[in-house]
């Protein structure tokens, strides 16, 4: 007979191989229009990692899509970071544990040595908490520090379902017509007075957001 805490083990265990290959699989079968790659193809070419950023509720689309990257992310130090670093492992992503609540400086200095080993990482910058579609200074504070670029990201799917989440996360249907979009790339040229760049960073995210969905109109 297995004991609670072996049985809590491999109910995660079980539950993230379960949803990374749901993730995957479903994913996978969105058929995929991609605005921007040349932004994607500059940033990379002149700066061999980049800052992706995107909003808390396109990170289904893009875990299946683009995990095979290695790009290192963040996730939080909570129970429930656990599994979702697991899983986010499985997808092929490097995970870095922590968050803007808890754990944050030293996921960051673990991002910022990604990035000079020429690994992007992916942020969300109105995560883990929200408010949604606001951009908090993390993602701008690594650019600076790091001097990588951050590429602004959105990605959206229709028909998908919507969860009454502080995010409003969706998980879109299988063989779901999908957006992704970049932006230009955002360049922090240094620590001093970063509100402005984040101002920019939530507008660049925020037109990229509506970019994704007017395509699926």
């Amino acid at each position: 007979m297995f004991s609670k805490q072996r049985r809590r083990e491999l109910a995660r265990s079980w539950g993230v191989q379960l949803g990374s290959s749901l993730i995957r699989a479903g994913t996978r079968s969105i058929r995929l229009t991609v605005l921007g790659q040349d932004h994607l193809d500059r940033a990379l070419r002149d700066h061999g990692a980049v800052i992706y950023a995107f909003w808390h509720n396109s990170f289904w689309i893009l875990a299946g899509r683009f995990g095979h990257t290695r790009a290192g992310v963040m996730v939080s130090l909570s129970e429930d970071g656990e599994v979702i670093a697991q899983a986010a492992a499985k997808l092929g992503f490097t995970p870095v544990r922590g968050s803007s609540s808890r754990g944050g400086k030293e996921a960051l200095k673990s991002m910022e040595s990604l990035l000079a080993q020429g690994t992007s990482v992916a942020l969300t910058p109105d995560g883990p908490r929200g408010p949604r579609y606001r951009a908090q200074i993390g993602a701008v504070l690594l650019a600076a520090r790091s001097g990588k670029p951050i590429l602004p990201m959105s990605a959206w799917a229709l028909p998908g379902i919507e969860f009454r989440s502080w995010d409003r996360f969706r998980v879109p249907a299988p063989w779901a017509r999908g957006v992704v979009a970049y932006g230009k790339p955002l360049h922090v040229p240094n620590l001093e007075d970063l509100e402005p760049w984040r101002q920019q960073l939530e507008a660049s995210l925020t037109g990229c957001h509506r970019t994704a969905r007017a395509r699926l109109r």
